[in-house]
């Protein structure tokens, strides 16, 4: 009997599906490069009662991993700035986590759909061709419940790697806080080794490293749980510094597959006005050592950043990683600040001369003025940053959810946020940021929470702004949305190959014929998206083949 209850069937990756299994878009095919990596739903309905110990049987020639896809509450959905461009207003438990499966027995859930996210792939290079991926459900007493079968179609053709900086800061203080452990205690290295693992191995090769306790979304007068990587001393005024838990983190991050290093703040959020929290030694105890209470300009600070920034550029150059480091000096100065700025930027660039220095903020002012090597603008305010002509960054976090602005919200379509990697391709960013990978506070950071629970940081802000990732049992657990920018950023690469073979005019002419323009316009919905990466796959197999493709493409074409 419970057989006639239960089906399986391939479904869009591009799809978010309710577990009543609206949404649910069949797929029999998925395409990708010879080292990309590709996705497909597996959506089984059990009409019935909950089963125990079912059994999922995979054959494929390729890798394949399977993960279940969970549900959250997204409380705060209705920004009122917010565009009609989302699948959902109003409280509803969104499909985001992706979560650890026992695949040789779990429970399927009952009088509803049981949504499995499939990825075909390591990032390694695998054989051309057409692969058939097989699925087997059994219940617990080994009777079959279902087969279902889909094509991976692999092309011919090597995505390049990304070109870019892809950063998303972490923050040390809340896996602390979530799993209970103490800052550089061995789980604390283990966890942040996963969280940093999972970040690499969805594109983003850019780390956020605490120098000190960042200074980040931080009520004034109040603090977060110290997490510093570098040893301070100070004896009779004068300064000692010690890099060895430094190193130990960059190598940590190089292992995982990160590329360049972003080094956390020097000054204090929105104007740069005080210090952050820095700890250190002095007469054989430790304590504080600057935080609110010490003005940014003062004679303390100023002898402290004085010591510690020729020391640290020289721990830079010794180990070679100045050519991939950048330095912050304050997140989102208004110009109100710009004269405190200044004098903060040339105090630094005074001391610290040849590395790179990046900060978000959304005025040209700064940029006109030179007090930013690299500016980082909100996509709503890229306009002037783009008709410089100089190297611009973007980002983008709460507000920019109007105007159809690529973002990551948990009520978003997929194609919304995947959308992201076209933009920065057509619009010649030198790179992208975000603020939020693993950030489980309330704003302000006035408590800790539980973002299975409380996906809306205390409801300050949109859910799926402050988190893409997930606090697992043994470490990161990715999400819907995460595999989303995982796939727009190997779209990017995608166009960096075809680049390589048309020029970057013509590729860029091609997005432009497909209505990717600007941060603002692109097709919406997932077919005509997709028909778009189609182009593009197409365009590169007409260029290795003298105008015919080689390659086969969704049975939608």
């Amino acid at each position: 009997m419970c057989t006639k209850t239960v089906t399986l069937q391939f479904a869009d990756a591009m799809q978010k599906i309710w577990q009543d299994g609206t949404g649910l878009a069949p797929c029999g095919e998925v395409a990708c490069f010879e080292n990309e990596i590709a996705a497909v739903q597996l959506a089984v309905r059990n009409g019935g009662l909950p089963l125990e110990n079912c059994r999922l049987t995979v054959s494929c020639a390729l890798p394949v991993a399977v993960r279940r896809v969970g549900y959250v509450a997204g409380d705060y959905t209705d920004s009122p700035d917010a565009d009609e461009y989302v699948i959902a207003k109003g409280l509803h438990c969104f499909p985001d986590p992706l979560l650890p499966v026992c695949l040789d027995a779990f429970l399927l859930k009952g009088n509803g759909v049981n949504c499995f996210w499939l990825t075909v792939g390591t990032g390694e290079r695998m054989p051309a061709g057409v692969h058939v991926l097989h699925v087997r459900l059994t219940d617990g007493k080994g009777e079959l419940l279902g087969e279902a079968q889909c094509r991976v179609v692999v092309q011919e053709g090597v995505l390049p790697a990304c070109d870019i900086p892809v950063t998303d800061w972490m923050h040390y203080d809340c896996i602390c806080n979530y799993y209970r452990v103490k800052p550089f205690q061995k789980r604390f290295w283990r966890l942040t080794e996963h969280f940093i693992r999972t970040a690499a191995e969805h594109g983003i090769n850019t780390v956020y490293v605490p120098l000190f306790t960042p200074p980040l979304d931080t009520k004034v007068g109040g603090e977060r749980t110290t997490v510093q990587l570098v040893d301070v001393s100070r004896d009779k005024g004068t300064y000692s510094f010690g890099f060895a838990r430094l190193e130990r983190f960059l190598q940590m991050a190089l292992s995982c597959g990160i590329r360049y290093f972003e080094f956390s703040h020097l000054f204090t959020q929105w104007g740069a006005q005080a210090c952050p929290k820095i700890v250190g030694t002095e007469h054989g105890k430790q304590k504080r050592l600057f935080g609110w209470d010490t003005p940014a300009d003062g004679a303390q600070y100023t002898a402290f950043l004085e010591a510690f920034l020729p020391a640290f550029g020289a721990f830079l150059r010794e180990r070679g990683y100045r050519e991939r480091s950048f330095l912050h000096i304050s997140d989102e100065p208004s110009a109100y600040w710009l004269e405190a700025y200044t004098a903060r930027r040339a105090l630094v660039k005074r001391l610290l001369p040849d590395v790179t220095h990046i900060d978000a903020l959304s005025e040209i002012v700064f940029a006109e003025r030179g007090l930013v090597d690299i500016p980082v603008a909100a996509t709503d305010h890229a306009q002037p940053f783009m008709e410089s002509g100089k190297p611009f960054w973007v980002y983008y976090c709460f507000p920019q959810c109007n105007r159809y602005l690529s973002n990551r919200m948990m009520n978003m379509p997929p194609e919304r946020t995947r959308v992201i990697g076209m933009q920065l391709y057509q619009n010649g960013a030198s790179g992208f940021l975000h603020w939020g990978y693993n950030f489980y506070n309330t704003a302000l950071s006035l408590r800790a929470v539980d973002p299975y629970f409380e996906t809306d940081a205390g409801g300050s802000f949109q859910s799926g702004d402050a988190f893409i990732v997930y606090p697992g049992e043994n470490g990161a657990c990715g999400s819907l949305r995460l595999e989303a920018i995982r796939a727009g950023l190997q779209d990017y690469r995608a166009l960096l190959l075809l680049q390589s073979r048309i020029g970057r005019d013509n590729t860029r002419a091609l997005l432009k014929e497909h209505g990717i323009e600007g941060f603002t316009q692109y097709p919406h919905g997932a077919a005509p998206f997709l028909a778009v990466r189609r182009a593009i796959d197409r365009a590169i197999a007409e260029s290795f083949h003298g105008g015919e493709a080689s390659c086969r493409y969704n049975s939608a074409d």
